[in-house]
């Protein structure tokens, strides 16, 4: 529950402004837009024209009243109250815009350069990850075969696959239906990214790179299949790895930008509640009547009114 406090202040001065008569004893001045009008409450009526602030000067030259304090506590007045929900819904549109709404520019730059670096940081590593992707791809183009990994299946597993089928999908599906039946995966389509993947990872694609048939002699076999990697194979799965972890970094950018949205509208909802409770000023003066504790006579002095909320 919102708990607020109002803390009322009346400060009455003791000296006498200037002879009034009684029928002056409620003369009150009105602030309206920086300037002010003498009233009347007993006739009911403005008995004096606007006059503006820097006028006063004059007429309280010989008094204890703060004039600039007059200026400044007028000006506190003509502020306006800003929309919590319209700066929460900025700042969660464009983190930094409602603290900026607020008034608050240090608070705005800041939440603005965490989104810029946000994504900033998204497409610098985005972007990496692409660069590295093509790379270890066209080295996979150039470096693994997969009429070499037939011919392996055919020597090492008697496969009986047609190694020089000139279409390579059907040659692709006669694998295929040999390794459903004796490993735990299948070549996928080519080209796909689980295809680069899985020429890199698993155990038995390692016989598709050049690097494991050597003088006519595979290094691979029915024998270590489960534990060989030829330096190819090796470090193709660092270049497909590195590649992976760029596209990692660049997934710190959009969770970064969501958690700036949505603290930056929960601060532009502090920050604009905190400059509507910013110290309200709401001043007045009032000439009335007052008994002289030295003198035991009435006598007409202003009266200062001030309202602070907090």
């Amino acid at each position: 529950m919102k708990t607020s406090f109002v803390l009322a202040l009346t400060f009455v001065f003791s000296f006498s402004l200037f002879s009034q008569s009684p029928a002056q004893s409620s003369l009150i001045f009105i602030e309206e837009t920086g300037s002010l009008r003498l009233y009347s409450k007993k006739k009911n009526e403005v008995i004096e024209t606007r006059r503006n602030i820097s006028e006063l000067e004059g007429t309280y030259t010989n008094s204890k009243l703060n004039i600039n304090d007059l200026k400044y506590n007028v000006g506190q007045q003509t502020k306006k109250k800003k929309s919590v929900a319209l700066g929460v819904l900025l700042s969660a549109l464009l983190p930094g815009a409602g603290e900026f709404y607020g008034e608050n520019y240090l608070k705005a730059g800041i939440f603005l350069g965490v989104e810029v670096l946000a994504w900033g940081t998204y497409v610098y590593f985005t972007k990496k990850g692409d660069n590295l992707t093509d790379d270890f791809q066209n080295y996979a183009d150039a470096h693994w075969n997969v009429r070499q990994y037939a011919r392996w299946l055919n020597e090492e597993w008697g496969a009986g696959i047609d190694e020089q089928e000139p279409d390579k999908e059907v040659l692709r599906q006669q694998i295929n239906s040999f390794e459903s039946s004796h490993f735990s995966h299948t070549l996928p389509d080519y080209g796909t990214q689980q295809y680069y993947e899985l020429i890199g990872k698993y155990q038995p694609y390692v016989a598709g790179w050049e690097d494991a048939y050597v003088n006519g002699q595979w290094l691979i076999t029915q024998q270590n299949v489960e534990t060989y990697k030829t330096p190819m194979f090796q470090g193709y799965a660092i270049d497909r790895q590195t590649a992976n972890d760029q596209y990692d970094y660049a997934k710190i950018g959009p969770i970064t930008a969501i958690l700036n949205h949505i603290l930056s509208a929960a601060d532009a909802a502090w920050t604009i509640s905190a400059y509507n409770k910013q110290v309200k000023v709401e001043t007045g003066f009032r000439i009335d009547q007052f008994r002289s504790p030295y003198t035991y006579k009435m006598e007409m002095m202003p009266t200062f009114n001030m309202k602070v909320s907090f």
